[in-house]
């Protein structure tokens, strides 16, 4: 026996005749000689070749981006009962693994450059698909037969386990007819379907169609309906629910329409029927509705009239079957009033009674029909009645974007906070749907902002995922809670910045109450920084150093800073930012590896074949800033960390420098020669610097003819003239966006000079130079002056931002506008090279103490512990309790007193 590269590769005599044995089992097909055949060379996946990512590619970046090419090694066994089934590829960017090539029918690549390889004897060869002499398989089945699939639906699931499988998307399946376009090793027959589609099925499962009948059925099925016809929609609730898979879906909005009569307003090009039933047009299969009378008035084959004439009564008149339930729910789901009133008054009629999984109350509230709710709410219908998912008619009202529903049954008792079997209130609900309007109505009326669905996500969560300011700003002017993390140990600060999401980390910045927030950990020990470190998230992270005073220097578990994830991922932007903000570039980590260890490591193992590359060491010289170099080099970033005074000496835990990671003679030269310019620059006298300074920073940095004389705000830089200031987006100094632009006026104080000191917290540039000292609050609006930044240091230059001394803690509040100015949490730094953050910790823990002090003590007489807790859910002190009627904070009456122990 020889396997096909020993018989391709004329192992034993050439004049001996084989049989082939495609698969194990198959039938032995005789070959002729080999020594008379034809043999070629065959092209494709072969070692040499340059290929991409394929149609089956689950392997996110290992190639370094959709499009990157690599280069293939070797072919490979993906696994021992597969031989041959995979390639070995080392991609462009240095990555190297083994990727599926036939395993399981699976294509990871895609060849672009294909290359020889081994020689076949061509007609040898089995063709794809062939099943044997006659193409056949044991079923009777060939390619190219049309087929059905006519067994229960329970059956076909039975007979399809091993063979496949079934999956929900497989119910277009049914009543369809299919064409065979392949059989596969195991005689499993795959399937096409009109949709494009295409399943596998046992062969069990299918029934063969003739050809003429097959055309006869299409022809019959694409003429059977017509726009204006008649048709009535099936009455069976869960047989509808099957078939309308894959044609529209079911909805439980549709429930009314069942057994309705309703007439076809258009026809798609799948054949699936826009039907017009009870006022409201729905999209149904073909096979769902009965056709009762064409447009042109004639009736359906098998059809009397008779049958037309009592289901035309039907559609007209008012159904009345045996279920009082039925009739209820599907009344109060139309909003018919009337009909509601008379259901209720039968005997036999159940206010809370349930049909298609609903209650008339949850139909109702889902609709919108305040009528009928209020009818059902005079008869004592239960509010908080569940259905199969566990959701009330709050959840439905929320779901329905029925912020009116909501009032109605707020104030007949519901529970807003109520969640479902998913742990979902109300609010998750409709912040997921989107529905601003419910949003603000269920906050109004007292919901709780902060509940944690099964998921631990809080509402605040689901804004940020949505991206829904709107609501998420809702939200905090309701007091939710920002702190609370999800399963993943997410907060809402880490969420916005994991999400990537700018405009949802301003709105939180704006609104803390309290300014260490910004700092917290997750259990890995990963800021909010960190996430948009790692996530490259570079607006986000401007957001949080700029107005959060994010501490840049905190360490995760493995100790590692914003900077040493931002280097490893070579997130250049991330980087700049961090470093010109005045962040630690020395701090080890777990394993003593400064950012620059790490940078330089990177380089070694997957970027010395660029560094080759280059012949022009000067072009790493230029730092991160130059827009020839790769904005991705490791180089780059080694060269820009050293010349902002990264540490060439400082030793890892294994006893290497940075330079001891670098083999490479030319870049070692070229950090040196960064760090020691970085050292000259701050030894050498900085006066002709002060000589040239002016003329530096009055130059507009757009179009270097006028002065700079328009202050941008938020950040306060001065970066360009009034005539070039409209076209700039984002500052050009700190690549902040540009809210609000003003142009410098005269001294309002000596009307002499023109204006060049910035006073804060306001952000206002009215006076000059010489009048700044004289003055204490803000001329403009009289808010009171923390501090004073000299124009220079608003220009991007040098210079000192002068502090001045608080008066009364209760003026300055009063007067700030920006409520993220307040504490600066990162301390000076120490000659170890790490921040000291004693007075931070201390300003922390006093907050803490207060916060808590604040959910403790009685909110009465603010003396004693709480202590008693009323039905409301708010408490006070025994004291004060025994003396109140009613809540201090709800108002609501107290009509028990419970004591905690």
């Amino acid at each position: 026996d020889l396997c096909s590269i020993c018989y391709h590769g004329d192992k034993h005599p050439l004049r001996h005749r084989f049989y082939r044995i495609t698969t194990p089992g198959s039938e032995r097909v005789l070959q002729d000689p080999r020594r008379k055949s034809k043999k070629v060379a065959i092209r494709g996946i072969f070692p040499g070749a340059r290929v991409v990512r394929g149609v089956d590619w689950q392997w996110e970046d290992q190639d370094g981006g959709n499009g990157r090419r690599g280069k293939v090694n070797e072919i490979q066994d993906w696994s021992a009962a597969s031989p041959r089934s995979a390639a070995y590829v080392v991609w462009d960017n240095g990555a190297k693994n083994l990727y599926r090539v036939g395993f399981e029918g699976m294509a990871d690549l895609k060849v672009v450059n294909d290359a020889k390889g081994q020689t076949v004897y061509r007609d040898h060869l089995p063709l794809l698909g062939e099943q044997g002499p006659g193409r056949a398989g044991p079923h009777g089945l060939q390619i190219g037969d049309q087929v059905n699939v006519d067994l229960e639906l329970e059956i076909v699931q039975s007979l399809q386990h091993g063979h496949g499988g079934w999956t929900d998307g497989m119910f277009e399946c049914l009543g369809t007819t299919g064409t065979v376009v392949g059989i596969d090793e195991d005689h499993d027959i795959v399937v096409s379907y009109p949709s494009g589609n295409r399943w596998t099925f046992n062969p069990a499962v299918l029934t063969k169609v003739a050809v003429a009948i097959a055309s006869t059925s299409t022809a019959d099925s694409q003429t059977q309906f017509a726009v204006g016809d008649l048709v009535q929609v099936c009455g069976d609730l869960e047989r509808i629910k099957i078939l309308q898979r894959g044609h529209g879906e079911w909805a439980e909005a549709m429930a009314p329409t069942l057994g309705k009569i309703g007439r076809v307003q258009q026809i798609y090009h799948d054949n699936d029927l826009k039907v017009e039933v009870c006022g409201t047009s729905w999209t149904y299969n073909p096979i769902a509705v009965t056709k009762v009378a064409s447009s042109d008035g004639t009736m359906p084959g098998n059809s009397s009239g008779e049958r037309l004439s009592a289901l035309l009564k039907k559609l007209f008149e008012t159904h009345v079957s045996g279920d009082v339930n039925e009739e209820l729910v599907k009344s109060a789901a139309n909003g018919d009033a009337q009909k509601c009133e008379e259901s209720l008054k039968r005997m036999d009629a159940d206010v809370n009674g349930v049909f298609g999984g609903h209650t008339a109350l949850q139909a109702a509230s889902q609709n919108g029909h305040l009528e009928v709710i209020k009818i059902l709410l005079r008869h004592q219908a239960d509010v908080e009645v569940e259905d199969k998912d566990g959701d009330r008619a709050v959840h439905h009202a929320a779901f329905g974007d029925e912020p009116g529903v909501m009032e109605l049954l707020a104030h007949a008792g519901a529970d807003l906070n109520a969640r479902n079997k998913r742990r979902q209130t109300a609010l998750h609900i409709a912040v997921n749907k989107g529905h601003v309007g419910v949003v603000k109505t269920l906050l109004e009326l007292g919901c709780h902002p902060s509940l944690q669905d099964s998921e631990g996500d809080t509402p605040l969560h689901d804004a940020i995922s949505k991206k829904r300011d709107d609501m998420l700003t809702l939200l905090l002017d309701h007091n939710a809670d920002i702190m609370l993390t999800n399963n993943n140990g997410f907060n809402a600060l880490h969420h916005a910045a994991l999400r990537g999401n700018p405009s949802a980390m301003w709105i939180l910045l704006l609104k803390l109450p309290r300014q260490w927030i910004v700092d917290e950990k997750k259990d890995d020990g990963y800021t909010a920084l960190h996430l948009a470190a790692l996530n490259n998230h570079v607006e986000v992270a401007e957001l949080l150093v700029h107005h959060g005073k994010a501490n840049m220097d905190l360490q995760n578990v493995n100790l590692q800073t914003a900077l040493h994830l931002a280097v490893e991922r070579q997130h250049t932007q991330i980087v700049r930012l961090l470093v010109r903000e005045g962040a630690n570039l020395n701090i080890p980590d777990k394993d003593g590896d400064t950012p620059l260890h790490e940078a330089l490591r990177h380089h070694t193992l997957f970027q010395l074949r660029q560094l080759q590359d280059v012949q022009d060491v000067g072009k790493l010289l230029v730092g991160l800033g130059s827009q020839g170099a790769d904005k991705k080099s490791s180089a780059s970033i080694a060269c820009f960390l050293a010349g902002n005074g990264a540490d060439l000496g400082i030793k890892n835990k294994k006893g290497q420098t940075p330079l001891d990671l670098c083999p490479d003679p030319n870049l070692c030269k070229a950090l040196a020669k960064c760090h020691k310019d970085k050292n000259t620059d701050q030894i050498e006298p900085r006066a002709t610097d002060a000589e040239g300074n002016e003329d530096i920073t009055d130059e507009c940095l757009v179009c270097s003819d006028l002065k700079r004389d328009t202050l941008f705000k938020p950040c306060g830089h001065v970066a360009c003239c009034s005539v070039c200031a409209p076209r700039v987006k984002k500052c050009l100094i700190c690549r902040e966006h540009v809210a609000t632009r003003a142009k410098i006026e005269e001294c309002l104080l000596c009307a002499y000079k023109r204006a060049s000191v910035l006073v804060k917290p306001c952000g206002h540039m009215v006076v000059c130079e010489c009048c700044a000292p004289l003055i204490k609050k803000c001329v403009h609006c009289r808010a009171h002056i923390d501090s004073m930044v000299p124009f220079s240091v608003c220009c991007g230059g040098p210079g000192e931002t002068t502090e001045m001394p608080t008066e009364t803690v209760e003026e300055s509040s009063a007067s700030s506008v920006s409520p993220v100015e307040p504490i600066t949490l990162t301390g000076a730094l120490m000659n170890n090279g790490s921040r000291d953050t004693s007075n931070s910790d201390i300003q922390k823990l006093q907050q803490q103490l207060q916060d808590i002090k604040e959910q403790t003590m009685c909110p009465v007489c603010l003396d004693r512990l709480k202590n008693m807790i009323f039905l409301c859910g708010h408490g006070t002190c025994q004291m004060c309790g025994d003396r109140m009627s009613e809540c201090p904070i709800c108002r609501k009456a107290v009509e028990k007193r419970i004591l905690l122990y």
